[in-house]
């Protein structure tokens, strides 16, 4: 028998169960399952009171509910963390100058991580009895202005138990001995008053101090701090942008 006898090439090969390959599946049926993707926690408060939510509705709330939590964590920082600060006047040129601008750490004084040192610039309440405040809410005021407790930014000169004294010749001394370093670079008037006279430091109090001791609003007039009054230190001055970065010593910062 010949090999053409053999095998005809019209023929068809009998096809083998066996060997025939199962259909293929969708690719969709061979996906896992996928989890149904929870409701917001306001839509789910929403149905546990027998409201029914419609799709739009659970995605509005999902909305609402980020804003919710992203304001909440806002305050929390600003309330706890740090605090952004804006200077009006010239009282602490050229350190920092009219309309600077810069966040205050407040959780270092808080937590007991710093203590506040001869030469820290410092942020504090004081209370201003002049009439400069108004009853209000955001940006609706009413009645009479009235004295109140307004945010001040000044340099720690002296602390509790040490003396201070402004002598008239540019130069403050802590204890006799005149305050030099890059923090204290600059000329102080004996002015306001405390004049020329030497002052001790209670214990507990601060003796602070503007940079432009000519415009400056300071423990020179009223008198000395209480630690309970602090907020915290300026760390970042965030405008102008020309300006911007650490400061304070923060971060091998300028003092």
């Amino acid at each position: 028998m010949s090999f053409e006898d053999k095998f005809d090439p019209g023929e068809t090969p009998a096809e083998n169960p066996a060997s025939d390959p199962t259909p293929a599946q969708p690719f969709s049926e061979l996906e896992p399952p996928q989890p149904e993707r929870p409701k917001p926690l306001l839509a789910r408060m929403l149905n546990g009171l027998g409201l029914s939510t419609s799709p739009g509705v659970e995605w509005g709330l999902d909305w609402l509910q980020v804003l919710v939590v992203a304001g909440l964590l806002a305050w929390f920082t600003m309330s706890y963390v740090v605090v952004r600060m804006e200077v009006p006047t010239g009282s602490m040129e050229p350190t920092i100058m009219p309309g600077d601008s810069f966040f205050v750490d407040k959780v270092s004084y808080d937590l007991g991580l710093k203590h506040p040192k001869p030469g820290d610039i410092i942020v504090f309440w004081h209370y201003e009895s002049a009439p400069k405040c108004r009853d209000g809410f955001l940006l609706w005021h009413w009645g009479p202005r009235h004295g109140c407790w307004v945010r001040y930014v000044k340099r720690l000169v002296a602390v509790g138990g040490q003396t201070v004294q402004l002598k008239g010749d540019c130069k403050v001394t802590i204890n006799g001995k005149p305050l030099d370093g890059p923090a204290f670079a600059r000329c102080y008037e004996a002015r306001g008053r405390m004049g020329t006279s030497v002052w001790k430091v209670p214990p507990g109090r601060y003796f602070a101090l503007g940079d432009n001791t000519e415009n400056s609003s300071d423990s020179r007039y009223w008198g000395f701090l209480k630690a309970s009054e602090f907020i915290g230190e300026p760390f970042l001055r965030v405008w102008p942008f020309g300006r911007l970065g650490f400061m304070n010593g923060y971060l091998g910062s300028v003092p």
